[in-house]
């Protein structure tokens, strides 16, 4: 009878070990981990360039304050035929509602004249120069300051007023990240704006640079056939300003 050799008789014995081992059996109950679906994320629609106005109006309209200026671009506008006095700019703090603050410069008869004013819920208020005291403006000034912020004043113009509206790209604003949006608005929609100047039955050119975090408008620019223009900048929104009289 022919022997086996002793280490035939090992390597056989450790072959069967493996295969009845739990990690060899067919039978292994260890379960089968089970992928988590990815979830569907939907995209934010991005808005219109009208959505994107009208979210501005509405910004507007929640400032608790600001700090403006409003600048003529181009020939001075005549405020009062008599005296022949004309406007220049204006630069200025909104306290919300209703309460503005301006140094209004003004050219009469050949001089650049600063004249402060303030308009309040009790009235409009001008410095006299002579008394270096504030008084009640006797008459109109031919421009107006609050009309800016009020309801149907800049706010309106953003939500409503301008026309075919379209998305220019983004551009940065003194710091401030912006959308850049153009249009058209009749010339009696932009009268708050533009002291009064344009008259209805027009449509003029009107860019407008809104903050794409907060849709506040930062920058409005209104322009003229001539190449004249208006341009209103707003800034230091929502700081700590108090318009009171000094």
């Amino acid at each position: 009878m022919k022997k086996i050799p002793v280490a035939a008789i090992l390597i056989l014995i450790l072959l069967l070990g493996a295969a009845c081992s739990p990690a060899a059996s067919k039978t292994d109950s260890t379960p089968t981990p089970t992928r988590t679906p990815t979830p569907t994320i939907t995209p934010t629609p991005t808005p219109s360039p009208a959505q994107i106005l009208f979210k501005a109006g509405a910004a507007m309209l929640d400032m608790e304050s600001a700090r403006f200026t409003l600048l003529r671009d181009g020939a001075p506008i005549v405020l009062d035929a008599a005296t022949g006095m004309s406007f220049t700019q204006a630069a200025g703090e909104y306290q919300a509602p209703d309460r503005v603050h301006a140094t209004v410069k003004v050219g009469l008869m050949g001089t650049v004249l600063e004249i402060q004013i303030y308009w309040l819920p009790e009235g409009v208020f001008i410095l006299n120069p002579l008394t270096q005291q504030f008084e009640t403006a006797s008459m109109d000034l031919g421009i107006d300051g609050a009309a800016i912020f009020k309801a149907d004043g800049m706010p309106a113009v953003l939500a409503t007023g301008i026309e075919n509206p379209e998305r220019v790209g983004f551009e940065d604003i003194e710091g401030v990240a912006t959308i850049h949006i153009s249009g058209e608005s009749d010339g009696a929609t932009l009268a708050p704006l533009t002291a009064g100047a344009l008259k209805g039955g027009t449509l003029y050119p009107v860019d407008v640079w809104v903050d794409r975090s907060t849709f506040v408008p930062v920058r409005v620019h209104v322009t003229e056939p001539d190449g004249s223009g208006w341009l209103i900048d707003l800034y230091d929104i929502d700081t700590e300003i108090e318009v009171d009289l000094p």
